[in-house]
């Protein structure tokens, strides 16, 4: 709301519009020639629609029509809020450094809402450790906190909201006077939880412009707000090494190369008034994953081996768990099931071996009760019979016996 065009304007209308308290002292230029540091006029060398003239002689006039230009917040301040009620919002710089922008949101308990704006994308999805993957409609406030079923029913009945808005005003965040409408709560933003929880929300910026985004926070309508916010500078995620993606576990652990790097966003836990990232150095449950570091594209469904004994699975681009790698199976080549004499003929000839099986040994041949199957996964174990394995002529063919349960019988593998 722009500081009137006439008539009489004083020192604490010119403080509103600024966000900062009517009754904050508000020396005019302070010196003469260009203004100081402090001033009023130094405030509003930026306003809109134009800057309010740096040079004395200094006039209240000079303000006229003039609207406030919040100062862009570094990346890596710290944003909190602790009472009040309404809408914040704060433009942050992120240079022209890419990367992945990290924002870590804390909820002391009552419910607020976050979501954040860069390059024309409204980023609203959130995780944290306790909860997980949390979703809200495209374009709204991802409004998180505790609360029950009678809180959400109240928030809803309220909605939309028009609420006092607050903006940066250098130090921390003051309202205007002005108001933000259009506010929505509804079944589809609202995920009301646990309190004192850490969310994290991630923003990919994968080139250098645009250089700034918009934090964008609905404060409890229904009451006070309590609110911790940090969005560090874009960073390089920390990566893993893990296979393209696998439909099953016994996939991704037993048979898939190993040959693609990922990344992944580390959750954090609010320390006073601090946030205390994780130090994992693996993805571990409700972390995002992405194909790259910039945490553009999340990592498709399925499931992803990340060291000898374990195997994500991910859901919508959430560690949803870590599982245990089931025993690997061995592959061999081998003949279809036979008779003796089709496997050993007696002109010293072979049948072709140009079946895949698998088998639970420790050999490269099955031998001795180990288990055959006709596939990687171990669920179809192959019928009795003789099999050719490998060998040409008279004495040199190796082939096996199964029973009916697949198992190699005593004995074996023989030559013929």
């Amino acid at each position: 709301m722009a500081l009137p065009a006439s008539g009489i304007i004083k020192a604490s209308d010119i403080n509103l519009e600024a966000a900062r308290a009517t009754s904050a002292n508000a020396p005019l230029g302070v010196q003469t020639g260009t203004a100081g540091a402090g001033s009023l006029v130094k405030l509003y060398d930026d306003a809109t629609p134009s800057p309010v003239d740096q040079n004395s002689p200094y006039a209240y006039s000079d303000f006229y029509g003039k609207s406030y230009t919040p100062p862009v917040i570094a990346c890596g301040t710290l944003l909190n809020q602790g009472g009040g009620q309404g809408y914040f919002e704060g433009e942050l710089d992120f240079s022209t450094t890419t990367g992945a922008i990290v924002v870590y949101f804390y909820v002391s308990g009552v419910p607020d809402g976050v979501s954040f704006l860069y390059n024309s994308v409204t980023y609203n999805t959130l995780t944290s450790n306790a909860e997980g993957r949390i979703t809200a409609a495209s374009g709204t406030n991802n409004i998180v906190g505790s609360g029950s079923s009678s809180t959400e029913a109240a928030l809803i009945a309220g909605s939309p909201y028009t609420l006092t808005k607050s903006v940066w005003n250098g130090t921390s965040f003051g309202v205007t006077g002005n108001t933000e409408s259009g506010l929505i709560a509804a079944a589809t933003n609202i995920n009301l939880g646990a309190a004192g929880l850490s969310y994290t929300l991630v923003i990919p910026k994968s080139a250098a412009s645009p250089s700034t985004g918009v934090l964008k926070i609905l404060g409890n309508p229904l009451g006070s707000t309590v609110w911790i916010v940090s969005a560090p500078c874009p960073i390089t995620l920390p990566s893993f090494t893990t296979n393209s993606v696998a439909v099953s576990s016994t996939v991704a652990c037993c048979t898939a190369t190993q040959n693609q790097t990922y990344y992944f966003a580390r959750n954090a836990t609010l320390s006073g008034n601090s946030f205390v990232i994780d130090t994992n150095t693996l993805p571990q449950v409700n972390n995002f994953v992405f194909s790259n570091s910039t945490g553009a594209t999340a990592l498709a469904n399925g499931y992803y081996k990340i060291n000898s004994t374990q195997a994500l699975y991910v859901q919508n681009g959430v560690v949803d768990s870590i599982v245990t790698c089931p025993t690997c199976l061995t592959p061999y080549s081998s003949s279809t099931d036979s008779v003796f004499n089709g496997v050993c003929p007696l002109d010293g000839s072979n049948p072709p071996a140009n079946q895949t099986y698998y088998h639970n040994g420790s050999g490269t041949l099955p031998a001795t009760g180990d288990r055959c199957f006709s596939d990687a996964a171990g669920t179809s174990v192959l019928g009795s019979g003789y099999y050719y394995l490998t060998g040409t002529g008279s004495g040199n063919r190796t082939y096996i016996q199964l029973d009916n349960n697949g198992d190699v019988l005593f004995g074996y593998p023989q030559q013929c």
